[in-house]
């Protein structure tokens, strides 16, 4: 019997292949392809001709394929060799909270247990103390897991019973990422075309990170306390910053697309009412799209 199994080596599933067989655990794999079984066979893994085979090979699986379709396909074959009953299924393919809640009323229906994770590192990141993996679920499920998985990421964290919560919070992390990397490279042109080093400009902004970090922080407990009024820095502030922005990136020739969206996001906030707001504020508009959103106060009350 293996301790572990995986299913699924591309990038990701590979190095949580290499960080398994690292820990001295016994694994087994499979893969569509072949070819990549036979890598981690010679390094040491049990190879596997189907995936039937693989999931039988222990109590424990690791799913991280393309996406839940194709996991579903994967597991569909399993079930149908009469091998999925038993199993403690632990998916970390790429999805939703939906997809994540759906696999695991179908995993449920065919006997096996179910956590669902989000993995937040680069595969040459796994295994070290710098990844990280979120999972939800039963309790009971990731303390029997967490021995395995804690070979994985530096950072294992579990985030409740409810099984579509490790997804949504990845999502939610991917929200704040999409902002960063482009954010990160609007600044970087800019820098370019002021004849700036753009390597700098990376430092500069690595030694600001314990701002941002308490500005995370402190946007999370305003956003959760609902308190916006306090603010040192208004949403009708920032969207003149941003304006701002937007003229100096048009002079230097640098696209305009991304300051533009989020002036026009703080500029609804503001037409909404809640220009006086804290900058965090702008989540009444964000949470709210498509809906009508009541004028809670005006510009004039508390800018």
């Amino acid at each position: 019997m293996s301790d572990v199994s995986v299913i699924g080596l591309g990038r990701m599933g590979s190095a949580l292949a290499h960080a398994l067989l690292a820990s001295g655990r016994d694994v087994a794999v499979w893969n569509r392809s072949p070819e990549k079984v036979e890598a981690f066979v010679a390094a040491g893994a049990a190879g596997m001709l189907n995936p039937a085979a693989a999931v039988a090979a222990g109590r424990l699986v690791v799913i991280c394929l393309s996406d839940y379709a194709a996991s579903f396909a994967v597991l569909r074959e399993v079930a149908a060799a009469n091998e999925l009953a038993g199993r403690l299924i632990v998916q970390l393919t790429s999805g939703t909270s939906a997809e994540a809640r759906e696999m695991s009323a179908w995993a449920a229906s065919h006997e096996a247990a179910y956590l669902d994770g989000a993995i937040s590192a680069w595969p040459s990141q796994i295994g070290g103390p710098e990844a990280a993996i979120i999972v939800s679920g039963e309790q009971a499920l990731y303390d029997e897991a967490a021995p395995v998985l804690t070979s994985l990421a530096g950072g294992l964290t579990f985030v409740g019973a409810d099984v579509g919560h490790a997804k949504a919070l990845f999502s939610a992390a991917l929200a704040y990422f999409a902002g960063h990397w482009i954010g990160f490279a609007q600044g970087a042109a800019i820098c370019q075309a002021e004849g700036l080093d753009t390597a700098d400009f990376g430092q500069m902004m690595a030694r600001l990170s314990p701002m941002f970090a308490a500005d995370m922080q402190h946007m999370g407990r305003v956003i959760a306390e609902d308190g916006f009024s306090a603010a040192e820095s208004t949403i009708a502030s920032v969207e003149r910053d941003i304006r701002r922005l937007i003229g100096v990136s048009s002079d230097l020739g640098v696209e305009t697309a991304f300051p533009r969206l989020a002036a026009d996001i703080f500029q609804r906030a503001r037409d909404e009412g809640f220009g006086g707001y804290e900058h965090s504020g702008v989540i009444k508009v964000l949470r709210n799209a498509g809906r009508a959103v009541p004028r809670v106060i005006d510009d004039a009350v508390i800018a």
